[in-house]
């Protein structure tokens, strides 16, 4: 079991909105077996200056307290479908939260986060996103793309209007149409899905800091340098993937979450 985050703040921004945590732990079941959980949790804060900060930290802080408090407290032995619609509430959570404190304090009014949150148990990735953080696999037959953005040049390559290639350069790339705290604090909308995972792939989350400066190709090339099914080097490539996109002029904060299955 093997994972690393990294996160640096660009050459543009003046703050790192971006936050994420990774931890794992064991639960021990009735038959003395141990059950090993690895969990992700990345988030692109908007808002700017403290507002986007706040977020994407109160949004990773809320689903980690939930996890502690109601999944490993509790030694809940839960289905994949059972314990993706644990981490969909532990999400509502996170975006109420979020909308409170941006209606308790004005400095914070109408601040945001995407993120990308997922539980490694077994061999499955459970994986739930709300805005344009993505998360990836790379293993042997490549890499592929776990999550659907949710923003307006999306929308637009699923109408037909535009291919994904052009949507890499569109100049409304960056708008979101899905994200925690913003808005009305009604229910968001969460994407789940739980994907199998075979022996030495990585599991990579990202926020568009990475995937809207570096395209597929690029970040397969550097993927490919750091990939062996025995172990690959996280803390190098997490770091390379970082500087390729701050050579591209990192014009927006960049954060990197890896973990390496191993059966």
């Amino acid at each position: 079991m093997t994972f690393f985050t990294l996160s640096d703040k660009g050459k543009v921004r003046l703050n790192n909105e971006d936050y994420a945590e990774s931890f794992a732990f064991k639960l021990c079941n009735p038959d003395g077996s141990f059950k090993q959980v690895v969990i992700m949790l990345l988030c692109d804060g908007m808002g700017g200056g403290p507002a986007g900060e706040r977020a994407s930290y109160l949004a990773v802080k809320t689903m980690k307290s939930c996890i502690m408090e109601d999944y490993i407290a509790k030694e809940q032995d839960l289905s994949n479908e059972e314990l993706l619609e644990q981490l969909d509430k532990f999400i509502q959570k996170s975006h109420f939260n979020i909308y409170k404190e941006g209606l308790e304090d004005q400095e914070l009014y109408g601040m945001g986060t995407t993120i990308v949150a997922g539980a490694i148990i077994k061999d499955n990735l459970l994986i739930t996103h709300v805005g344009d953080s993505r998360g990836y696999c790379f293993g042997a037959n490549g890499l592929r793309q776990l999550t659907k953005d949710h923003s307006l040049v999306q929308q637009y390559v699923d109408e037909g209007k535009i291919t994904q290639e052009e949507a890499f350069y569109h100049p409304q790339r960056n708008i979101i149409t899905r994200v925690l705290g913003a808005g009305s604090g009604a229910p968001v909308k969460v994407d789940k899905k739980d994907v199998p995972l075979a022996n030495g792939d990585i599991v990579m989350f990202c926020t568009d800091g990475l995937c809207g400066v570096l395209e597929d190709n690029e970040i397969t090339e550097i993927f490919e340098r750091y990939y062996n099914v025995e172990g690959a080097d996280l803390k190098a490539l997490a770091n390379h993937l970082i500087q390729a996109a701050c050579l591209k002029g990192g014009p927006d904060n960049v954060t990197v979450s890896l973990y390496q299955h191993k059966i």
